[in-house]
């Protein structure tokens, strides 16, 4: 018996652990939001597999867009969802904000185990709804995770 849970529990980390292994760390999402650049953007995610698909403008403001087994409409909604996690990253065109935003549950549970991993307070939950959780760190930006409706069910977003 003791064995039949063991390997239940090892291939339930496996599958978490695969499940988040092509969505951007929560490390490197980190580094590029504190660099604020394009630049650090594209060197990092275009290694991932991440394809720049522009500069999107809408009432909230430009971002520029990223996405990984995915494709965009022209308004930079997704669509054409590819095999494995499809996932997009934004960068406010100021650097003021990133987001990633994910589409499977099990990835973004993962990246909020990394993200406690890491030494954040994850137990900052807004009182208004169960589904935002605000992490905060000593001399780090401040992770919010969000619980969103379709087309973009769970987002990461990362400030100061």
């Amino acid at each position: 018996m003791k064995r039949i849970i063991s390997f239940a529990a090892c291939l339930l980390l496996t599958l978490s652990a695969w499940a988040q292994a092509d969505v951007v760390s929560m490390k490197d999402a980190i580094a590029i939001f504190q660099k604020k650049t394009l630049y650090t953007g594209k060197q990092i995610l275009e290694k991932q597999g991440y394809t720049y698909k522009g500069l999107s403008t809408d009432n909230y403001g430009k971002d520029h867009n990223w996405v990984k087994n995915m494709d965009l409409t022209k308004d930079f909604l997704p669509t054409s969802f590819k095999k494995g996690n499809s996932s997009m990253v934004l960068l406010s065109e100021g650097g003021n904000t990133l987001y990633v935003y994910v589409f499977n549950r099990a990835a973004y549970a993962g990246l909020q185990s990394q993200v406690r991993n890491m030494g954040y307070d994850m137990g900052n939950v807004v009182k208004s709804t169960s589904k935002t959780l605000i992490c905060t760190k000593d001399g780090m930006p401040t992770i919010t995770f969000l619980e969103l409706q379709d087309p973009l069910p769970y987002c990461v977003q990362i400030t100061e």
